[in-house]
Formats: C-alpha cells, sequence, structure tokens
C-alpha cells in the first residue's frame, strides 16, 4: 500500500484543455448562439476549472498517506500489546486459563501447566479435555463457580482441590471472569490460577497447633472452651442439660518423672484412645493440660448419666498399660458438674467441676462424684489452710517430733526420725496428711522442708554436746525439695551450719522419687554418699519398684512399709512380701527396718525373719525432744 501511495504521488495529474473546453462552454455546434438552458452548466465548468486539477490529487494522496501512516502506527502497537501480553500471559507467576462453558481449556500459561504437573503447554492441552472430570478432586466445583459468576458476575478466591498429573492433590486459589458476546452469551472463562498448598498446610498446621493438643490429637482447652460454650447454647435454646466430666490421672507427674517423658507421652496418648472408644462419636472429648481430660457427652440425658459414663471410663483405663516394656496400671478420679444446675456459663461449670473433682479425691482412687454446694466450704478451707501454713514458720507454728527406732536384739536406740508436726492457732493439731499434700503443691514445702533439716540437724548436734549418744537423725525429702536446683548444696550448707557430722543425717527418699531421671538421680545420691550422708528408702514396697536401682543407688537402708506390717502375723500375702523384701535386703546386704510395729506378734514374727531393727507404737510413739533424751540415757528402752 505504501509502495502504491508513493509512486501515485510521483505520477502527475491529468492535463486540462483550456482552448477547447471554453468555446464549448460559449456556443452551439452550428455557431449559435447557446440557450438559457446551457448557462448553469457553462457556468458549474468554470467553476470546477477554478482549482488546478493538480492542487486536488496532490491534496488527495498526501490524506492517504496520513491515514496510512495512522493505521501503521495503530497496528505496531497493536502488535506491541499483543507482544507484551503474550509475555505476561506466558510468564506469569500465576497460573492463567481461558476454558470453554463445557469445560475444556481453550488456552494456559507455562505456570498452570506446571501446577498441574505438566512439563509444557503443549502437554497440557493435549491430554486434558474437560476440567471438571480431569483436573477437579469434585468435578461438582465447576457448577459452584457458574452459579457464583452469574450471582456476582465474577468468582473470586474459590479454594479448590485439584490433582495434578500424577493424581496427586492440591489446591489452588481461582479467580474467574466470563467472557460474553454482544447479546450477553458465555463465549468462554478466563481467570487465574495460584497454588496454594504449601498456604493451606501452614494454615492447617497453624490452626491445629493453636486448637488441638499435639500429643494426642484431641482439642485443646481453647476450643474445648468454644465447643462448651456452642453446647450450652444450644442447651439454653432447648432447655437441655449440659454435663461436664473432668477426669484427671493420678500422679502423672510422679509416672512422668519415674518413667520418662517417652512413656509418659505414649501413656496419654493411649489414655485419649481409650477415651474416644469409650464414649459417643459426637461427644466432646478434649485434653486441657498435663494429665487432664474433659468430655461433654451430646445431648439431653438424665440426671446421674455422667456418673455411669464415668464408672465406664474409670473401668476401661483402670485395665494395665504395657508401654515401652513396663506394665502399668493407673488411676483416675472425676469432677462433675450439670448445666444449669451447679452454673450457667461454662467459666462457673468447670470452676465446679474442678471442685468436685478435688473432693472425689478425698474419696480415694478411682472415685467420680458430681459437684456439691458444700464442696465449696472444702476448698475454702483449703485456701485458708494454705495461707496459713505460709505463716507458720514465721509463727513457730510448726515443731518436730521424733520417733526412736530400736534394735530388738539389745533394746538400743539406733536412730530417731523426725516428724513435722503443725499446731494450728484455729485448728489446733494439724496430722501431717492434711498438710504435707497442700505444702507440695504450693511449693512451701521447699521452705518448710530445709526448716525440717535445719532443725533436726541442729538437734541432733545438741544431744550429742550433752554427751548423750550419737545416733543418726533421719528426715524425709520430698521429690519437690529433692528436684529443686541447689539441693546438694543446701545440705552441705546445713551440716555446716550445724556442725552435724554427715554419718548422723538420713534421708529417707521415695522408691518414685529414684526412679525420676535416673542418670540425674544417680549423680546427686552419688554426691550424696560422698558427702557421709545415709540414704534410705521409705515405704517400700509401695511404690513402682525396680530391683535395679537398689544396686545402681547404692542405698543403705529399706524400709519396710507399715501397710505390710500391719496384718504381717495374720495375713500370707503381706507375710511373704515382707519375708521378701527381708531376704532382698539382707542378699544386698543393706539395713533393712519395719515400720508400724505395734504388737508383740508383729514383732515376733520380724524377729524370726531376722528383720532387727523396728520403729512404731511397740516402743514409743513420736515424743519432743525432751523425751527422747531420756530414751537415750537409759541403757536401753523398753516397750511402751
Amino acid at each position: 500500500m505504501r509502495m502504491l501511495v508513493n509512486r501515485l504521488l510521483n505520477v502527475p495529474p491529468p492535463s486540462v484543455d483550456s482552448e477547447r473546453d471554453i468555446p464549448a462552454a460559449t456556443q452551439t455546434k452550428n455557431g449559435a448562439k447557446p440557450s438559457r438552458d446551457a448557462a448553469p452548466s457553462r457556468v458549474f465548468r468554470e467553476r470546477r476549472r477554478s482549482r488546478p486539477m493538480q492542487d486536488t490529487w496532490h491534496e488527495a494522496l498526501g490524506t492517504l498517506n496520513q491515514l496510512l501512516q495512522r493505521y501503521e502506527q495503530i497496528n505496531e502497537q497493536i502488535s506491541q500489546a499483543e507482544e507484551k501480553y503474550r509475555m505476561i500471559f506466558e510468564d506469569a507467576l500465576v497460573g492463567i486459563f481461558q476454558v470453554s462453558p463445557s469445560g475444556r481449556p481453550l488456552a494456559v500459561n507455562r505456570t498452570l501447566a506446571r501446577i498441574h504437573g505438566y512439563e509444557s503447554v503443549e502437554q497440557f492441552l493435549n491430554e486434558i479435555e474437560n476440567v471438571g472430570r480431569q483436573l477437579l478432586v469434585d468435578p461438582v466445583e465447576m457448577g459452584k463457580w457458574k452459579r457464583a459468576i452469574q450471582e456476582h458476575g465474577v468468582a473470586l478466591n474459590l479454594r479448590t482441590e485439584v490433582y495434578n498429573r500424577d493424581r496427586v492433590r492440591r489446591w489452588v486459589s481461582l479467580n474467574i471472569r466470563p467472557v460474553q458476546d454482544s447479546r450477553g452469551r458465555v463465549l468462554h472463562y478466563e481467570g487465574t490460577a495460584e497454588d496454594i498448598t504449601d498456604r493451606k498446610d501452614a494454615d492447617e498446621q497453624i490452626h491445629f497447633l493453636a486448637y488441638y493438643d499435639t500429643l494426642t490429637g484431641l482439642p485443646n482447652r481453647t476450643l474445648f472452651s468454644l465447643q462448651f460454650r456452642d453446647a450450652l447454647s444450644a442447651a439454653r435454646g432447648n432447655g437441655a442439660k449440659v454435663e461436664l466430666l473432668l477426669l484427671e490421672l493420678g500422679r502423672f507427674k510422679i509416672i512422668n518423672d519415674s518413667f520418662g517423658q517417652l512413656f509418659g507421652d505414649r501413656l496419654l496418648q493411649e489414655i485419649a484412645q481409650r477415651i474416644k472408644g469409650s464414649v459417643g462419636v459426637r461427644d466432646i472429648v478434649a485434653r486441657l493440660g498435663g494429665g487432664e481430660f474433659a468430655i461433654v457427652p451430646e445431648g439431653t440425658h438424665s440426671s446421674g448419666h455422667a456418673e455411669t459414663i464415668a464408672q465406664k471410663l474409670i473401668d476401661e483405663l483402670s485395665a494395665e498399660f504395657s508401654i515401652l516394656g513396663h506394665t502399668l496400671s493407673i488411676s483416675f478420679n472425676v469432677g462433675i458438674s450439670r448445666f444449669p444446675d451447679h452454673g450457667v456459663d461454662a467459666g462457673e461449670l468447670l470452676q465446679n467441676a474442678d471442685v468436685a473433682l478435688f473432693a472425689s479425691k478425698e474419696d480415694g482412687l478411682n472415685k467420680a462424684r458430681y459437684f456439691a454446694e458444700e464442696m465449696n466450704h472444702q476448698i475454702k478451707e483449703q485456701l485458708k489452710m494454705e495461707n496459713g501454713l505460709r505463716a507458720a514458720v514465721d509463727r513457730d507454728e510448726l515443731f518436730l517430733l521424733y520417733q526412736p527406732q530400736v534394735n530388738i536384739r539389745s533394746g538400743t536406740i539406733t536412730g530417731v526420725e523426725a516428724l513435722l508436726r503443725w499446731n494450728h492457732p484455729q485448728l489446733g493439731l494439724v496430722p501431717p496428711n492434711k498438710f504435707i499434700g497442700i505444702a507440695e503443691s504450693s511449693g512451701l514445702i521447699v521452705p518448710i522442708g530445709e526448716w525440717v533439716l535445719r532443725t533436726a540437724c541442729a538437734q541432733a548436734k545438741q544431744w550429742q554436746d550433752a554427751g548423750l549418744p550419737a545416733v543418726p537423725v533421719a528426715v524425709n525429702v520430698s521429690a519437690v525439695q529433692f528436684r529443686q536446683q541447689g539441693f546438694v548444696d543446701m545440705i552441705r550448707n546445713v551440716l555446716q551450719d550445724t556442725g552435724l557430722d554427715a554419718r548422723y543425717l538420713e534421708l529417707e527418699l521415695t522408691e518414685s522419687l529414684l526412679l525420676t531421671n535416673a542418670d540425674v538421680m544417680f549423680s546427686i545420691l552419688q554426691e550424696l554418699r560422698d558427702m557421709g550422708v545415709k540414704l534410705a528408702i521409705d515405704d517400700f514396697g509401695t511404690g513402682y519398684s525396680s530391683l535395679s536401682y537398689l544396686r545402681q543407688f547404692q542405698v543403705n537402708r529399706l524400709k519396710i512399709d507399715r501397710s505390710f506390717v500391719r496384718d504381717v502375723a495374720i495375713n500370707r500375702d503381706d507375710a511373704a512380701i515382707t519375708t521378701a523384701i527381708i531376704g532382698m535386703a539382707k542378699a544386698l546386704n543393706l539395713e533393712v527396718l519395719a515400720e508400724g510395729v505395734e504388737t508383740e506378734a508383729q514383732l515376733s514374727f520380724l524377729r524370726d525373719q531376722h528383720c532387727y531393727e523396728i520403729q512404731g507404737f511397740y516402743y514409743s510413739k513420736p515424743v519432743a525432744v525432751g523425751r527422747i533424751a531420756e530414751h537415750l540415757r537409759e541403757v536401753c528402752i523398753h516397750p511402751a
């Protein structure tokens, strides 16, 4: 076209013969004057000839040239735009597609092909004939897109699960719009697709960590609170009752410390499985933390239904657990509260179920209790006792009694055990079993335990300075104390401050404590032995026994628990256990002492088994300092 225009510009316009044309316009063929009718034609011709033909010719060609230049510019711009679009389409970081209303892919870019596991666009288009049937995990999704587009004109942020070429599932986020003709008919759909699989996995992981217990997979406290509130809202709407069970594993910390964290984790996982298998599929089950679980049965139930569930759970969980080579029986307690009888909101019901749980422990192991108002009074009393215990040391309300340990062959005192007592200003003499647990749970046992050690060691040194026979003083050590950093240094400082020789201090430890983190325990016990401190295992036979630690930790003495000694003369099982403990101690060259000896029959049995050291009411109850001094002055102690 451009060449044609250039050629035309170089061609001269057609010539005009003036001489010939003018007469034709002013006279007739035979020389007569023209008529009036011919005048307008002449005038018209003269006006046409008023501009030179060459000017109009070049003007027209110039205009055409401009039009052609503009055409070329627009064409170039279109080409550039198409190239730019092609580059954007092909190199975009998100997938871009066009698909027909029937689901046939019309065009895709490289990113979309890669999202679905195809090496090239060509491979994708050759293999995929229908997006809905071949790529969507749920083909119904395509119909949902179309409905969304009909309602809103566009479909945005559609999270859709798709297959890749290897049939591995991926998640994509789609944005789709229709392309229509002038009549509004959909020609095809176009849009973008972004692979959000990793993001979705991360979102799900964050959601799981926020709302689920990572160990058991059960809902955690946060999710349970939401679920429980929803259950209460539904109950308010239909006038139903909702029951909450709080279930707590007994001595979980001791089990965890004794057998290790891995064992504790496996145990919690098995407990969670047993709980889920014992309740309904739609019941809410959650782990609130530690060894505490919550259960909310679905639906309306009669009063007492939760108690039936509780007993079923306790029966199921009482069966032995075999984990990592250990066989273990565990105990549980359950507290129950009911909406709306025991509270109108989640917080109040949880608090009251917790109160009921505490009360169930007073009944013993494997017990369940419904909440009752009087239980709050018991909790208040406990808090009152805890607050009183905090001030007891400063107010000199705590004191020690001492019980002699006697060799039955010679009748001499071989040692004394220091026993803590509390004289409360309002409650009077508080038994140790009423406040030791409170002291341990509140952490008060640490300062109280140090006070007991200092007082007992100072008293033993005073007896020696008074010229009385030097005998060891035995002090019970709580697991809470023992796990405190600097425990060995504290013992060393107490001995230095009081001046008592280390060989006259005996620390009584429990079996469960010895099984806690054996490597660390061995190191601490070795330090104590190197100092000269004696070590005894208290209440032997009642904990999680392991004979290997007796050799490993090299303790000095075993103390047979009073529960075996009590019926040793009349119960064959207790007699057999006691005989076995004595025989084992002798074989390992350990000293052995029987606790709780009160009768001549018990004493006679122990003598026959060659157990010659005893402690109990047979010789003396726990007595004050002055009475022990009197016993020490005597050559031998006589039965009480």
